[in-house]
């Protein structure tokens, strides 16, 4: 049982870096409470333009790992971060990246560990969640039925379709070959390779979000903004209307947005973040831990 003792607990934390073969490593923080001590492991995934340090990801990872669990928060291999300043170095990775990427990602992370490689006691003989934002809630999604161990998810602002553009945008980005943009953490404008599409397109069937809902086995928590522009919540009420057979709920935040109404780097935990952490919190005791809870 997750006791009260260790949210009084600073957790630790350490650097993982999990390489294979010729593969660009994937980098992660560990961070617990309670070192050695068995414990379910929580997996946090990042989204799109995101990776473990963004915004509000060591907030919710410092909550949770005070709270009594393990927390792996993983940057992606391609998400082209550069660590130490937060920043979009590498746009080539960035450019190259693909979801079946990041679900690879997420299973060479999940073998990782099955090895051993985060010490004794941190998989907790196999009872993991797994929290997803955005397009990280999506690769959770469809990278769960590869992990046995995983008995609870938590999405926020997850969408329930990854072709999400018009075919106006389409047909430009497979004329001109990527899809560019500008952000204030990259110097030069990014870009998007259309071979992301190009997957998407071929894969439609292998990557339908509706679809791996239905064949969920985990339970399955959705935190939502009502006012989220980039996905938005009647895409979660989608999501949540699939019928399947482990309990799923739909939490609708008033008055939030994509991000919960943080920026990066996040001065405060905004009402909306402290809401989701609270929930998420909640649904991980109640579905890893066994614990009653009342936060709704």
């Amino acid at each position: 049982m997750i006791g009260k003792d260790a949210m009084r607990t600073r957790p630790m934390i350490r650097e993982i870096v999990v390489a294979a073969g010729g593969a660009r490593p994937v980098r992660a923080d560990l961070r617990t409470a309670a070192p050695g001590v068995s414990r379910p492991l929580v997996v946090v995934c990042h989204g799109f333009l995101g990776y473990k340090g963004w915004g509000f990801f060591p907030y919710l990872s410092d909550r949770l790992a005070a709270a009594g669990f393990h927390v792996l928060t993983m940057s992606f291999s391609h998400c082209g971060v550069d660590e130490a300043t937060g920043r979009i170095a590498d746009p080539e990775a960035f450019a190259r990246n693909r979801v079946s990427l990041e679900i690879e990602d997420l299973r060479r992370v999940a073998r990782f560990v099955r090895g051993g490689g985060l010490g004794p006691g941190a998989a907790d003989g196999g009872v993991w969640g797994v929290v997803g934002h955005s397009r990280g809630g999506a690769v959770a999604l469809l990278a769960l039925p590869g992990l046995p161990e995983a008995r609870s998810l938590v999405t926020w602002s997850a969408p329930s379709r990854l072709d999400r553009y018009t075919a106006r945008r389409k047909a430009a980005w497979r004329r001109e070959g990527a899809l560019v943009f500008a952000d204030p953490r990259s110097e030069a404008p990014l870009r998007l390779d259309y071979a992301y599409f190009e997957e998407i397109d071929r894969r439609r069937a292998e990557l339908d979000l509706l679809a791996a809902a239905a064949r969920l086995g985990a339970a399955h928590l959705m935190v939502h903004g009502e006012r989220d522009g980039a996905v938005t919540l009647a895409e979660a009420r989608e999501l949540a209307a699939v019928p399947r057979a482990a309990p799923a709920r739909l939490e609708t935040l008033r008055g939030a947005g994509h991000t919960m109404n943080v920026r990066h780097p996040m001065e405060r935990p905004s009402p909306s973040l402290e809401r989701a952490v609270a929930l998420t919190e909640s649904w991980l005791r109640m579905t890893l831990a066994g614990e009653r809870t009342d936060a709704r």
